[in-house]
């Protein structure tokens, strides 16, 4: 089955499409399909937001356009979710591009590495530490996990340099209670990054994220997450604190 992916960077842009295409029961995609896929075929579609959160569904193809996109359909929850997940996104950060609407190889979950990757995946212990550092920095998805998997932590902050790292990454690595605090506060100093949500949140719930880091991060927080973590909710305690003043005022 057939992957795709669109990934929004501005609410506007999703609010749009929702709206015009997805409450009328599908979206377009505009990736190339391949010259197999024909009306009525399954595929899977996922839709990001811009702090991260994804909706993802199998749905029917209802039309295709050679070499240049195709129509998914979309069902009722699908269409709930998605109007439920606008309705909580704050607002957009300066700056932020156009939807990006990508054929993802490997089924749900992302890249599937080429068997060039599987090769260097499989001898990567034995990769010189100039071609582990290139790896992270250009290589896919699953070269820059093996990127952070490596012991040597110096390594794991070319990650973050990789211009193919997504937001789905960025969120689970500010997720991870086992991420070196430095490299939280690498994230943190993203300003493409902290202005989504869920990654604002994933920094402030983090117990390794320095302290002020962490309270700073509560500025991008959607409100009902700072609501929740003023009552404790999966917040160091100096988190919590500092939420319970943002929502007392």
């Amino acid at each position: 089955m057939d992957h795709y992916r669109v990934t929004y960077a501005r609410r506007e842009d999703l609010q749009r499409d929702l709206e015009t295409q997805i409450e009328r029961g599908g979206l377009y995609v505009l990736a190339p399909p391949p010259d197999e896929l024909a009306y009525g075929a399954r595929c899977s579609l996922e839709v990001v937001a811009p702090d991260g959160r994804a909706v993802s569904l199998e749905g029917e193809v209802l039309a295709v356009t050679p070499g240049h996109g195709l129509a998914v359909a979309m069902d009722a929850r699908t269409i709930g979710e998605l109007r439920a997940l606008v309705g909580s996104l704050g607002a957009d950060a300066p700056g932020a591009g156009a939807p990006r609407h990508e054929r993802v190889d490997g089924g749900r979950g992302g890249e599937r590495a080429p068997a060039s990757a599987v090769d260097v995946l499989q001898s990567w212990d034995s990769l010189s530490s100039a071609e582990k550092m290139r790896l992270a920095q250009h290589g896919g998805r699953d070269e820059r996990a093996a990127a952070l998997r490596d012991r040597n932590r110096s390594l794991h902050p070319h990650v973050l340099k990789n211009p193919r790292m997504t937001v789905e990454e960025v969120v689970a690595l500010a997720r991870n209670p086992q991420a070196a605090p430095e490299m939280l506060k690498l994230i943190a100093e993203r300003s493409e990054w902290m202005g989504r949500a869920g990654v604002a949140e994933a920094i402030a719930r983090n117990p390794k994220t320095p302290n002020d880091v962490g309270v700073r991060a509560l500025a991008s927080c959607s409100a009902e997450a700072v609501r929740q973590m003023a009552k404790g909710v999966g917040a160091p305690p100096h988190i919590a604190q500092a939420a319970r003043k943002r929502v007392l005022g």
